[in-house]
């Protein structure tokens, strides 16, 4: 069972570390079984029939994840959702399905597959596997980029509130959200502040989609602009908002930003950086598992406090 001393959201990432239950919480996962099991308890067979799954296969997958706390069999030979199982279901706060679903998942294997040519070269394994940077590859593949966003917005949403609330926007009248992907954050951010405007920016395959920003009593205080910032951000605005995206690059490129976001800003504007900041000595730090994954996958990096001030200062 499930440690009731973790969350049900740790207790599944903690076990993507382990290739046999990752992989299959990765099939479950596509397969939509967590979303089947929403109204009761199905036995194999039917959950194989309402999937598309072959039920024997199926059966084996659901014994080995019901092990390990993920779905529970009963006595009757039908399994359940679990606390640890719920993650996985689509229309519940805060899911996972769409982090670790195939199709993402096949492309974080493939480029930790590479893992050995990153520690021996420092280059990132995924364009030693697919030929192209990340977010190229991201921006090639359009159901890839949109279950991307996606999967990075249901990750931004739990903290959200907390970040809207955690500095004093009330001496702001406008903000730029840099890299605001579909617009999540900046719909908190506009609801906790209804004195502020704002201005979505991101590539144009991103807020194409802007959903979130189409609540009423919303967008009509956000306008959405596509573009590219190592090229420019909009200018103008009192503030400039990076949530996650200094982790995404390597410190030259961060450089890059932060020195777009300046000159856009003006010499009375400010940036906000919202990133994680990675703990000192041997401290566990699930910050230093995302730190290797941004390794693998890109050229970016979670930082020290001291690394921040570092780039701050060039």
């Amino acid at each position: 069972m499930a440690n009731s001393a973790v969350s049900p959201r740790q207790h599944i990432m903690r076990f993507m570390g382990s290739v046999q239950v990752a992989r299959a919480i990765s099939a479950v996962a596509e397969l939509g079984v967590a979303d089947a099991l929403a109204d009761g308890p199905l036995t194999p067979d039917d959950l194989a029939a309402r999937t598309g799954a072959d039920a024997g296969a199926l059966h084996r997958l659901l014994r080995l994840l019901a092990s390990n706390g993920i779905f529970a069999e009963d006595e009757m030979g039908r399994f359940a959702l679990t606390p640890a199982a719920d993650p996985l279901r689509t229309d519940i706060p805060g899911s996972l399905r769409d982090s670790v679903r195939c199709a993402w998942q096949d492309l974080t294997w493939a480029a930790f597959g590479q893992i050995l040519h990153t520690a021996r070269t420092g280059q990132s394994g995924f364009e030693a596997a697919f030929g192209r940077e990340f977010f190229a590859h991201l921006a090639a593949h359009p159901e890839l980029n949109a279950r991307f966003d996606a999967a990075m917005a249901v990750a931004s949403a739990p903290e959200d509130s907390a970040v809207a609330a955690s500095y004093p926007f009330g001496e702001l009248s406008h903000v730029v959200d840099v890299g605001g992907g579909r617009g999540g954050f900046l719909t908190t951010l506009l609801a906790a502040h209804p004195h502020l405007r704002a201005t979505l920016f991101d590539q144009p395959q991103v807020v194409a989609d802007a959903q979130p920003l189409r609540r009423a009593g919303v967008k009509s205080r956000c306008a959405v602009e596509a573009g590219d910032f190592f090229t420019a951000v909009p200018a103008g605005a009192d503030a400039y908002i990076l949530k996650r995206i200094l982790h995404d690059w390597s410190d030259d490129e961060a450089v890059a930003i932060l020195t777009n976001c300046a000159r856009a800003a003006g010499p009375h504007g400010r940036i906000l950086a919202v990133d994680a900041v990675i703990k000192p000595g041997n401290a566990p730090d699930p910050n230093k598992f995302m730190d290797v994954g941004m390794m693998v996958l890109t050229h970016g990096r979670e930082r020290t406090a001291a690394a921040f001030e570092d780039i701050t200062r060039r």
